[in-house]
Protein backbone atom coordinates (compact mmCIF):
# COMPACT_ATOMS: atom_id res chain seq x y z
CA UNK A 1 0.00 0.00 0.00
CA UNK A 2 2.90 2.31 1.02
CA UNK A 3 4.11 2.04 -3.05
CA UNK A 4 0.41 2.63 -3.85
CA UNK A 5 0.88 5.87 -2.20
CA UNK A 6 3.55 6.87 -3.25
CA UNK A 7 2.94 6.10 -6.87
CA UNK A 8 -0.76 7.95 -6.35
CA UNK A 9 1.64 11.27 -5.22
CA UNK A 10 3.36 11.17 -8.53
CA UNK A 11 -0.17 10.89 -10.40
CA UNK A 12 -0.62 14.16 -9.13
CA UNK A 13 2.43 15.65 -10.20
CA UNK A 14 2.20 14.17 -13.75
CA UNK A 15 -1.29 15.43 -13.99
CA UNK A 16 0.07 19.13 -13.41
CA UNK A 17 2.73 18.34 -15.29
CA UNK A 18 -0.04 17.26 -18.11
CA UNK A 19 -1.89 20.49 -17.66
CA UNK A 20 0.91 22.37 -18.63
CA UNK A 21 2.44 23.61 -15.38
CA UNK A 22 6.33 22.82 -16.73
CA UNK A 23 5.29 24.49 -20.29
CA UNK A 24 4.86 27.69 -17.83
CA UNK A 25 7.67 27.44 -15.84
CA UNK A 26 10.02 26.29 -18.61
CA UNK A 27 8.70 28.93 -20.82
CA UNK A 28 10.50 31.00 -18.51
CA UNK A 29 14.29 30.82 -19.17
CA UNK A 30 14.84 32.38 -15.78
CA UNK A 31 12.83 30.58 -13.75
CA UNK A 32 13.22 27.35 -15.64
CA UNK A 33 17.24 27.70 -15.34
CA UNK A 34 16.91 28.39 -11.39
CA UNK A 35 14.79 25.14 -10.79
CA UNK A 36 16.96 23.21 -13.13
CA UNK A 37 20.34 24.79 -11.41
CA UNK A 38 18.39 24.06 -7.75
CA UNK A 39 17.72 20.41 -8.72
CA UNK A 40 20.91 19.57 -10.22
CA UNK A 41 22.70 21.02 -7.11
CA UNK A 42 20.77 19.23 -4.66
CA UNK A 43 21.63 16.27 -6.71
CA UNK A 44 24.92 16.25 -6.85
CA UNK A 45 24.86 17.34 -3.40
CA UNK A 46 23.14 14.03 -2.51
CA UNK A 47 26.08 12.50 -4.40
CA UNK A 48 28.46 13.64 -2.52
CA UNK A 49 27.30 13.06 0.36
CA UNK A 50 26.76 9.45 -0.40
CA UNK A 51 30.39 9.15 -1.39
CA UNK A 52 31.18 10.37 1.98
CA UNK A 53 29.46 8.06 3.82
CA UNK A 54 30.66 5.35 1.85
CA UNK A 55 33.18 4.44 4.06
CA UNK A 56 30.93 4.49 7.59
CA UNK A 57 29.66 1.58 8.66
CA UNK A 58 26.41 0.99 10.22
CA UNK A 59 24.35 -2.74 10.88
CA UNK A 60 21.05 -2.19 9.72
CA UNK A 61 19.14 -4.41 12.33
CA UNK A 62 15.47 -4.62 12.83
CA UNK A 63 15.94 -6.93 16.03
CA UNK A 64 15.97 -3.83 18.51
CA UNK A 65 12.85 -2.67 17.06
CA UNK A 66 9.36 -3.83 17.64
CA UNK A 67 7.39 -5.16 14.59
CA UNK A 68 4.63 -2.72 13.72
CA UNK A 69 1.31 -3.27 12.51
CA UNK A 70 -0.20 -0.39 10.71
CA UNK A 71 -3.53 0.08 8.78
CA UNK A 72 -3.50 -0.30 5.09
CA UNK A 73 -4.67 3.25 4.67
CA UNK A 74 -2.09 4.34 7.31
CA UNK A 75 0.75 2.93 4.88
CA UNK A 76 -0.89 4.46 1.65
CA UNK A 77 -1.23 7.63 3.23
CA UNK A 78 2.71 7.20 4.58
CA UNK A 79 3.87 6.48 1.23
CA UNK A 80 1.42 9.36 0.01
CA UNK A 81 2.88 12.14 2.11
CA UNK A 82 6.43 11.12 2.04
CA UNK A 83 6.56 11.94 -1.92
CA UNK A 84 4.16 14.78 -2.19
CA UNK A 85 5.92 16.84 0.28
CA UNK A 86 9.41 15.32 -1.19
CA UNK A 87 11.53 18.02 -3.62
CA UNK A 88 13.09 15.60 -5.60
CA UNK A 89 9.93 14.64 -7.01
CA UNK A 90 8.24 18.21 -8.16
CA UNK A 91 11.87 18.93 -9.10
CA UNK A 92 11.82 15.46 -11.58
CA UNK A 93 8.78 17.02 -13.33
CA UNK A 94 9.59 20.80 -13.55
CA UNK A 95 13.50 19.91 -14.51
CA UNK A 96 14.28 16.38 -15.85
CA UNK A 97 11.07 15.55 -17.90
CA UNK A 98 10.99 18.61 -19.98
CA UNK A 99 14.06 17.96 -21.50
CA UNK A 100 12.23 14.73 -23.57
CA UNK A 101 8.92 17.05 -24.20
CA UNK A 102 8.93 19.82 -26.77
CA UNK A 103 5.84 22.31 -26.93
CA UNK A 104 4.60 20.63 -29.91
CA UNK A 105 4.22 17.04 -28.55
CA UNK A 106 2.33 18.49 -25.43
CA UNK A 107 0.24 16.62 -23.23
CA UNK A 108 0.31 13.37 -24.87
CA UNK A 109 4.31 12.80 -24.25
CA UNK A 110 3.98 13.94 -21.00
CA UNK A 111 1.46 11.35 -19.65
CA UNK A 112 3.12 8.35 -21.47
CA UNK A 113 6.33 9.46 -20.21
CA UNK A 114 5.18 10.17 -16.84
CA UNK A 115 2.63 6.26 -17.00
CA UNK A 116 6.21 4.81 -17.06
CA UNK A 117 7.85 6.50 -14.50
CA UNK A 118 5.38 6.04 -12.51
CA UNK A 119 5.14 2.32 -13.44
CA UNK A 120 8.64 2.00 -12.43
CA UNK A 121 8.27 3.89 -9.11
CA UNK A 122 5.55 1.29 -8.49
CA UNK A 123 7.92 -1.64 -8.96
CA UNK A 124 10.22 -0.17 -7.73
CA UNK A 125 8.96 0.14 -3.99
CA UNK A 126 7.05 -3.09 -4.54
CA UNK A 127 9.76 -5.05 -4.82
CA UNK A 128 11.89 -3.20 -2.37
CA UNK A 129 9.07 -4.31 0.73
CA UNK A 130 9.89 -7.55 -0.02
CA UNK A 131 13.26 -7.57 -0.73
CA UNK A 132 14.43 -5.25 2.20
CA UNK A 133 14.66 -7.97 4.34
CA UNK A 134 17.02 -10.00 2.35
CA UNK A 135 19.44 -7.01 1.51
CA UNK A 136 20.02 -5.79 4.90
CA UNK A 137 22.22 -9.14 5.20
CA UNK A 138 24.72 -7.41 1.92
CA UNK A 139 24.74 -4.05 3.41
CA UNK A 140 25.94 -5.24 6.62
CA UNK A 141 29.00 -6.29 4.99
CA UNK A 142 31.53 -2.94 4.83
CA UNK A 143 33.18 -3.67 1.47
CA UNK A 144 29.48 -4.03 -0.53
CA UNK A 145 27.99 -1.19 1.46
CA UNK A 146 31.23 0.95 0.41
CA UNK A 147 31.06 -0.02 -3.01
CA UNK A 148 27.19 0.97 -3.15
CA UNK A 149 27.50 4.06 -1.71
CA UNK A 150 30.44 5.16 -4.61
CA UNK A 151 28.27 3.75 -7.34
CA UNK A 152 25.02 5.71 -6.38
CA UNK A 153 27.28 8.69 -5.05
CA UNK A 154 28.78 8.79 -8.94
CA UNK A 155 25.75 8.34 -10.82
CA UNK A 156 24.05 11.33 -9.15
CA UNK A 157 26.68 13.40 -9.38
CA UNK A 158 26.61 12.44 -13.39
CA UNK A 159 23.28 12.92 -13.59
CA UNK A 160 23.39 16.21 -12.08
CA UNK A 161 26.10 17.27 -14.32
CA UNK A 162 23.56 16.33 -17.20
CA UNK A 163 21.07 18.40 -15.97
CA UNK A 164 23.55 20.98 -16.05
CA UNK A 165 24.92 20.27 -19.57
CA UNK A 166 21.50 19.75 -21.78
CA UNK A 167 20.64 22.96 -23.94
CA UNK A 168 17.47 23.77 -25.37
Amino acid sequence: MSALGISSAHVVYSSIAALGLIFILTSSYYAFTAIKFLGAVYIAYLGVKTILNARKTSKITTSSYPIRHISLFKSFRQGFMSTILNPKAILFYISVLPQFVTKDEGSLKIIFLSALFIAIVFIWFFLCSFLFTHIKKLFNQPLFKSIFDYVVGVILIGLAVSILKFEQ
